[in-house]
């Protein structure tokens, strides 16, 4: 399938896939280096750039990404 466009600059496989390499390897190999296209990390980094993506994101964790993205645009003064 490829690898992610953000493969260099995600803060999931770059900083907790390797210090917890056991627990996110299934992650890893799943999202980052498979179907990336359903990568909450993924999606909010095409949408928005990968810097506003918040760190603590994983990449199944799409629930607490999108309230955080709908949460940050209703903070926003330039979206209203």
């Amino acid at each position: 399938m490829g690898c992610c466009d953000f493969r260099a600059t995600c803060h999931f496989l770059n900083v907790k896939a390797v210090v917890l390499p056991l627990t996110t390897s299934y992650a890893r190999t799943s999202y980052c280096l498979g179907d990336f296209t359903h990568c909450a990390i993924y999606k909010a980094a095409k949408a928005h750039a990968i810097d506003k993506v918040p760190r603590y994101v994983l990449p199944d964790d799409k629930y607490e990404l999108h309230n955080r993205i709908v949460e940050n645009a209703s903070r926003c003064k330039v979206c209203r």
